[in-house]
């Protein structure tokens, strides 16, 4: 057997398996019918659920009250922060 044979068995399982475990997860985007049983994409048929998983995990985790007010007034965007109250208490004020 030649010496890179095995990388060359490994990369094309890989790159099947790989495939196949995206093609299953993303397709068919419409249900269909296969005698008794309906086919979707396993993503597409969990969506909601994973959205409202997603969104519990960026409210508790990634846009905090106190993560948000340390941007606002200590990041990088701090400026366009001062200029918009700026601009805004001299328009109302």
């Amino acid at each position: 057997d030649p010496w890179w044979s095995l990388a060359v068995g490994g990369m094309v399982v890989g790159y099947l398996t790989n495939f196949f475990a995206i093609k299953s997860i993303f397709e068919p985007v419409q249900p269909v019918q296969v005698g008794p049983w309906k086919i979707q994409g396993l993503f597409l048929t969990r969506q909601y659920e994973v959205s409202e998983k997603f969104a519990k995990f960026l409210r508790s985790k990634v846009l905090t009250a106190e993560q948000m007010w340390e941007e606002i007034l200590n990041g990088s965007r701090r400026g366009a922060f001062d200029k918009l109250l700026t601009d805004y208490i001299n328009e109302y004020a």
